[in-house]
């Protein structure tokens, strides 16, 4: 720091200050004395992107125990990159991606605006990949082995998912996209959505995750699928997505996982082992929206061709009924016809057969008329004695003439006294004479003698 002296200023109090700029100046300086020519240096790629000039900018890590401890920017610009980075690809089968641990050959370099970066000048194609692409690899290796990277794709997506559970997190902008997407839709569709609320990058994101997963099983009746999302992020913050145990959950998820973690450049374990992959929250929120679509355009289309059958047959129905009612009326007016000659026939036929019947009738029923006159006359006059004998008969049964000859008929209620078995001591009974009656309570009965007591009232 040689020319650094030159930057300081002394205040009054004679405390040495600096400027923003002198101090990042001195710090430039500083590390171009302290690395004058390019260093080698190792680390592991966090994130890697380039832009339309072919410049490639890198985010390296170093990790311990899975924890950042060091971490800066770095940059190849395009005529280097056009020539390290063809070269690197055909050692190594891969192109520059996140988790590759790397050999850079770079020059530290610092800017007063810009501050601390690497500017790489090479990378030794023969260094193995980054301990996060190897992880990976093998994580993959042992979900194919477990027969677990096609089991959800195995689940049947419904025609019309119209259920379905969230994890994401409420502030997250990728969640909001998916929100707005799915309910501002120009078709009107409606789909029922409940949010599982989830840490989606940190330490904590992979067991967050999983708890919300938890909580989905709990209540599977009540979802079609089950939805991942974010808002993008760097390769370091999607690493909890590469993990075994969130990957294999998914694989096993009783429902379909559909996933929009939001990156362009790679696919995540939970990615590959997921029903469907999109992108985007927005692109699935999209996808879920064009089922709908392709079925409703389905039913529309089974609609017309339904009732283009329908009319068709309709028509078809309407001629046969045309011809079949011609037929029929030229049936009917022929059976008429041949009826109608057939009753003519039969009338004409009961008309002579009633006349010969009439007339051949008509002798014998005047004979039987005489006859039959004889025979009533007798009937009557033989009738009219017997009634006079009933009548004389009829006399002499009359009850009062009976009373009339000093006998009386003892009733008990509405029924006449035949035996003295009938009566008990106490009955009320009444003696029915010619003249008057006489109403009686019996003090005692001798059925054998056939005599009975009476004490008249």
């Amino acid at each position: 720091m040689s020319n650094a002296g030159k930057y300081m200023m002394d205040f009054s109090n004679g405390v040495p200050a600096y400027s923003l700029f002198e101090l990042n100046a001195a710090v430039r300086e500083t590390l171009e004395l302290t690395f004058p020519d390019a260093v080698w240096v190792t680390g592991e790629i966090a994130e890697a992107r380039s832009n339309p000039k072919g410049h490639c900018y890198l985010e390296l890590v170093e990790k311990r125990d899975n924890a950042i401890i060091a971490q800066i920017k770095a940059n190849i610009w395009s005529y280097t990159y056009r020539s390290i980075a063809p070269r690197f690809e055909k050692a190594t089968g891969e192109r520059l991606r996140a988790g590759m641990q790397v050999l850079l050959s770079v020059n530290v370099t610092f800017h007063e605006v810009y501050g601390l970066s690497l500017n790489i000048r090479d990378i030794d194609p023969t260094y193995s990949l980054g301990e996060m692409a190897r992880r990976k690899r093998e994580t993959i290796e042992r979900l194919k082995k477990e027969g677990l990277t096609d089991l959800n794709k195995s689940l049947p997506l419904p025609l019309v998912p119209q259920r379905i559970a969230v994890i994401s997190s409420a502030t997250a902008a990728g969640y909001g996209d998916f929100i707005k997407h799915l309910t501002n839709n120009p078709n009107g569709y409606r789909i029922y959505q409940e949010l599982f609320q989830s840490t989606l990058q940190g330490q904590e994101a992979e067991a967050s995750i999983l708890a919300s997963l938890a909580g989905i099983r709990k209540k599977i009746d009540r979802f079609d699928a089950a939805v991942i999302i974010r808002g993008g992020g760097s390769q370091l913050d999607l690493s909890c997505f590469d993990s075994y145990s969130l990957a294999a959950e998914v694989a096993r998820f009783p429902i379909p996982v559909i996933t929009g973690i939001g990156h362009e450049r790679d696919d995540t374990v939970t990615d590959i082992v997921a029903h469907t992959k999109m992108k985007t929250p927005t692109a699935v929120a999209e996808f879920l929206l064009s089922g709908m679509r392709d079925f409703e355009q389905k039913v529309l289309v089974a609609q017309r061709r339904l009732t283009e059958l329908a009319k068709a047959l309709l028509r078809d129905e309407g001629h046969r009924l045309k011809i079949l009612a011609q037929h029929i009326s030229y049936l009917l007016a022929k059976r008429f016809h041949d009826e109608h000659k057939r009753l003519d026939a039969a009338t004409h036929g009961l008309k002579q057969g009633t006349d010969t019947v009439i007339n051949g009738n008509r002798n014998r029923l005047t004979l039987d008329r005489t006859r039959l006159g004889s025979g009533i006359r007798g009937s009557l006059q033989a009738e009219q004695s017997r009634l006079k004998h009933l009548e004389q008969a009829v006399r002499l049964l009359d009850p009062l003439n009976v009373l009339k000859r000093g006998y009386s008929i003892t009733y008990h209620g509405n029924r006449a006294v035949k035996d003295a078995g009938d009566i008990a001591k106490g009955d009320v009974i009444i003696t029915r004479l010619y003249n008057g009656s006489i109403t009686s309570t019996v003090e005692e009965e001798d059925a054998q003698q056939g005599t009975d007591l009476f004490k008249g009232n």
